[in-house]
């Protein structure tokens, strides 16, 4: 089974995050409070109640502990690698948590970058990286976000050459 990090999914990329589900990925949501759309119970006790594939395994975790984020993450990965990485995290985190968890990535496993300004950062790991630069949407913000964000998974999963794409209001 693929595995995909969804750092930032509880949030504006829950979409992306339903959506591999759908597609049958196993999908880790680390964040600070439990999403609606995962399993019950934190972290280790989820693995046990979540059949994979058909809810996000959620991870307690918080951005300002990069290191023991990376390690529960880790915890539930039980041995295997992460197959696609797609990141919405706040600038002064994004350096930290990203090397925390760059050893958890299988090798060549594509990420996603969101970025809500301009201008954007260079990719911080070493893997193919599309980054999405989200415009200011005046109405159907997440379903605008979520379709930007899923088709720059497709073209990373695709073996696209990494690049940045804008999403503007239209």
């Amino acid at each position: 089974m693929r595995t995909a990090l969804v750092l930032g999914g509880t949030g504006m990329l829950a979409g992306c995050a339903g959506q591999l589900v759908a597609r049958g990925w196993r999908v880790v949501l680390p964040s600070r409070t439990r999403p609606l759309m995962a399993g019950d119970g934190p972290g280790r006790a989820a693995r046990a109640s979540i059949s994979l594939g058909h809810r996000p395994t959620w991870v307690r975790a918080d951005w300002a502990e990069p290191s023991k984020l990376a390690s529960e993450v880790e915890y539930e990965l039980d041995g295997n690698l992460v197959n696609l990485l797609v990141a919405w995290v706040h600038d002064s985190y994004r350096v930290s948590v990203l090397n925390a968890v760059r050893h958890l990535l299988a090798e060549g496993a594509p990420v996603v970058e969101v970025h809500t300004s301009a201008p954007v950062p260079d990719p911080v790991l070493p893997h193919p990286t599309q980054q999405v630069l989200l415009g200011h949407f005046a109405h159907d913000a997440t379903l605008r976000t979520n379709r930007a964000v899923l088709q720059a998974v497709e073209r990373g999963l695709e073996g696209r050459a990494p690049s940045l794409h804008h999403e503007d209001a239209r």
